[in-house]
């Protein structure tokens, strides 16, 4: 077949890298629409599409690492001579994509998954173009096995401006990703904002001119595929859960309503919809179950849990819950980094091989599970490869659907360290824990200028200079770092991970800011430091870093009087 139409190349975008080239045909007149709509022989059609690009292809350099997208009409599978010699023409041409087009064209599912079976074994890869386009077959389509599915131009073309056409597509994308377990194409992404709301849902590749203009065939380059793109190879445990409740409501009769309940509760191993084990009622339990499912559903986005989530999380304690055989359901993110392991993958007896102490922890686990009470408060040491630390922890003992579970909030011993009233900052007892020698550097700061402004405007004001010097220092600091008044007007800085002239420059800068901060209160406030490494020595370090910034401060005034 004689090709009358040029190629256009247009990139696809996965992990900031170039995946691979859809190649679009462009005609002028008439429009390459409706010119492929006029095609009468697509198999011939799309086969000269493929031998030509080939052919063209094979000029490049690299040409065998430049992965190319081809729009095939789905039909043309159906048709055994162009399996037939699409098998011999990918046994030796590799990186391509067949993007199968025209869905409403056939309802043959089973011949077409049996051509994508033999092209497969060839190395070919497949996509659903057009999905949300409107074709009726898409749906069935969407069980092909295919690689990727592309969705429609149209479907994001709104989601900046409509939160309504943003929630559709997220629908898709959960459904197509969680449910299908397969990977999106994003077509037509044209502005940044679009493509900022498009990559929180998650795993995707995109292409539009929002990353690049079409390009000819001189300017393609090596594609990088992505091959190791994710695939949801296991269900989550709400699709696992969605889908029992839907085979539980499918199921016709008594022993079928049965045997869908007690695979319900094989999925359900913590009880959360609260199954009666003992059930006498089949229909009554599944009408029960449903309505227990619905109100879960109803509360999973509710603000209270949210917050109850988030607060658990991003807790300051350590927070686990254990079963009563000992085994961690749930451990926060803060415990996860301390003994640098997820305790939920490990079984009971593995979490004790890892640390002795952990047998201590379920030993006291199972006295509050046989008392009466409901609480407990404990002292406790855990050791890690970090060393060893000691605890308060608070146990309570929670009843759920005749199921016990123990919730612990575990607390530093040292976590009586005071906090200075006025300043909000730790009082001077902090660089006696064991928490100040774990810092790698020591600022020891004092203040300039305080000791005039007590004796102008009163202790009051010196108070609230005081206040709003630690405040505007703590506000510039990471999460990380600590600040100690250390008495009167004098505080300790102590940093992680910073060698001395790097964390110099953040002081200069610091200072800066806060004699910005006062002079426009029309204050004169400034202050002089000495920078130390910590070395293992807290009061060795303090000492150093002392002496430091009295001679900074000294060396300060006589700048200052050179200037008078």
């Amino acid at each position: 077949m004689r090709l009358n139409f040029h190629f256009n190349f247009q990139p696809r975008y996965y992990n900031g890298e170039i995946s691979s080239y859809e190649v679009l045909l462009r005609k002028y007149q008439p429009k390459i629409k409706h010119y492929v709509e006029s095609v009468e022989d697509h198999v011939a059609f799309d086969l000269a599409i493929i031998e030509s690009l080939i052919k063209q292809r094979a000029l490049l350099p690299n040409a065998g690492k430049i992965q190319l997208s081809i729009n095939i009409s789905i039909v043309s599978l159906l048709n055994e001579k162009f399996v037939e010699t699409c098998e011999k023409t990918f046994e030796h041409n590799k990186n391509i994509i067949l993007e199968l087009t025209r869905h409403d064209m056939t309802r043959d599912f089973t011949r077409i998954q049996t051509a994508i079976n033999r092209l497969k074994t060839q190395g070919i890869k497949f996509s659903l173009d057009d999905y949300g386009k409107g074709y009726a077959n898409s749906e069935l389509f969407l069980h092909l096995d295919v690689d990727y599915i592309k969705l429609d131009r149209k479907i994001i073309k709104n989601i900046s401006h409509n939160y309504v056409a943003y929630s559709l597509v997220k629908t898709i994308y959960e459904k197509i990703t969680k449910v299908f377990g397969k990977h999106i194409i994003i077509d037509g992404v044209e502005t940044f904002e679009q493509f900022n709301l498009l990559k929180q849902f998650g795993d995707m590749t995109y292409q539009g001119f929002y990353f690049s203009k079409l390009l000819g065939i001189e300017d393609v380059k090596p594609t990088k595929p992505n091959v190791n793109i994710y695939k949801n190879e296991t269900q989550s445990f709400c699709d696992l859960l969605d889908q029992a409740i839907y085979e539980m409501n499918r199921a016709q009769n008594y022993q079928d309503i049965k045997r869908a309940i007690q695979e319900l509760i094989k999925i359900d191993r913590y009880n959360i919809l609260g199954i009666s084990y003992n059930f006498l009622n089949v229909y009554n339990e599944q009408r029960r179950i449903n309505e227990n499912y619905n109100e879960l559903l109803e509360r999973k986005s509710s603000q209270h849990l949210l917050l109850f989530s988030s607060l658990i999380k991003t807790s300051n304690a350590l927070v686990i819950i254990r079963n009563r055989e000992g085994k961690a359901i749930y451990n926060n993110e803060p415990l996860i980094n301390y003994l640098g392991i997820d305790l939920v993958n490990y079984s009971a007896a593995q979490a004790c091989e890892r640390f002795p102490d952990y047998q201590t922890c379920i030993d006291l686990d199972k006295e509050l599970l046989n008392s009466d009470t409901c609480f407990l408060v404990s002292n406790e040491t855990v050791g890690t490869e970090k060393g060893r630390r000691f605890f308060h922890t608070f146990r309570q003992k929670i009843i759920h659907f005749n199921q016990s579970f123990i919730i612990c909030s575990i607390y530093d011993a040292n976590d009586s360290i005071n906090i200075d009233i006025l300043t909000g900052c730790y009082q001077k007892s902090y660089l006696e824990s064991t928490y100040a020698k774990a810092y790698q550097t020591l600022v020891f700061i004092d203040l300039d200028g305080f000791k005039l402004i007590n004796d102008i405007y009163g202790h009051n004001k010196g108070d609230e200079v005081l206040r709003d010097f630690a405040q505007t220092v703590k506000s510039m600091l990471r999460d990380r770092d600590a600040i100690i008044r250390f008495g009167g007007d004098e505080f300790v800085l102590l940093l992680e991970g910073s060698p001395c002239r790097g964390v110099q420059q953040r002081i200069e800068v610091i200072r800066c800011n806060i004699e910005a901060y006062f002079l426009a209160k029309q204050l004169h406030v400034s202050f002089s430091y000495g920078i130390v490494e910590v070395g293992g020595n807290i009061v060795s370090a303090i000492n150093q870093a002392d002496a430091a910034m009295y001679k900074q401060k000294h060396l300060r005034k006589q700048k200052h009087l050179a200037k008078q």
